[in-house]
């Protein structure tokens, strides 16, 4: 139970279960600063959380609030959206950014898929659990194209790319489910720069959270990133069927000499519908040309 009521300092009596959680959930946030008759301290974003050998847990700071509530939770759960982006570092395919929305009923079902970072899932796990989540939770996929990528990145820096995209897709999602819920996102740049990035915008979603390795705190996250995921390995195969040849994932040596091939084949034209151009690639893909 809550003992004080202010946003910025909340004071909460935690069960042992309740501080097991704590740590687990915060431990890569739990420092190594001493405090008078705590346990440990956590650094979190924008709040700090100390828990007391009396089991009294003070959350302080900006999100101080944001963070009780998941705090409260543990052995619970509370419904929240997520999102995640994918392909912003890949030189070929797309940029795919998606928000899920999950709640108590569905909470459980998205646990028996064990969804986690999908840097550790290969890609026969991303596109099995991608699609039971496509068919049972509420989503907002966008995909944008190399095409129209490269437009935008002569206008927009990436993270304004980003931030218009994650706009988007948390106001189709809100249509979806038809209640306001607090987003969460993996933070890719801090939150005022988020939302100056969007001061040209219509309509803009703002009951947001930025956190850090998010995907691997929140369910709705992790599956946003997954669902990403899959759109992106879809969009590149459909982008290699195009070109008639492999693209490389990342943006490493082996991606050079497929740049340089599109572009000795095809032109420049092809490489733009397929490929990020304003990457370093294209121009080692010209060096190699030229050599």
């Amino acid at each position: 139970m809550y003992s004080g009521v202010a946003m910025k300092t909340i004071s909460i009596l935690a069960t042992d279960s309740q501080i097991k959680a704590i740590k687990k959930f915060y431990q890569d946030e739990i420092t190594d600063k001493k405090i008078p008759y705590a346990d440990c301290f956590i650094a979190s974003e924008e709040c700090s959380i100390t828990i007391y050998s009396s089991k009294k847990v003070v959350i302080q700071g900006k999100m101080a609030q944001h963070h009780a509530d998941i705090i409260a939770s543990f052995g619970g759960f509370f419904a929240h959206g997520g999102s995640d982006e994918v392909g912003t570092g890949d030189y070929f395919g797309p940029v795919c950014v998606c928000a899920v929305y999950i709640d108590e009923q569905q909470a459980d079902f998205v646990r028996s898929l064990n969804p986690g970072d999908t840097k550790s899932m290969d890609d026969g796990q991303i596109v099995f659990i991608a699609k039971e989540l496509m068919e049972k939770v509420p989503y907002s996929l966008l995909v944008l194209p190399n095409e129209k990528y490269n437009a935008f990145h002569s206008k927009y820096n990436l993270n304004a790319i980003k931030s218009l995209l994650h706009n988007q897709c948390y106001l189709h999602l809100q249509k979806k489910v038809q209640k306001s819920f607090t987003g969460i996102i993996d933070q890719f740049t801090p939150e005022q720069s988020y939302f100056r990035y969007l001061k040209d915008e219509k309509e803009v979603y703002r009951n947001l959270r930025f956190e850090t390795k998010a995907e691997n705190k929140y369910l709705a996250v992790a599956c946003g990133a997954i669902i990403a995921r899959h759109a992106f390995l879809e969009a590149l195969k459909q982008l290699e069927n195009y070109v008639g040849m492999p693209l490389p994932k990342g943006a490493g040596t082996a991606v050079d000499q497929a740049a340089a091939a599109i572009l000795q084949k095809h032109g420049m034209d092809m490489l733009g519908k397929v490929a990020k151009l304003h990457f370093k690639n294209t121009i080692k893909a010209k060096e190699i040309l030229e050599n």
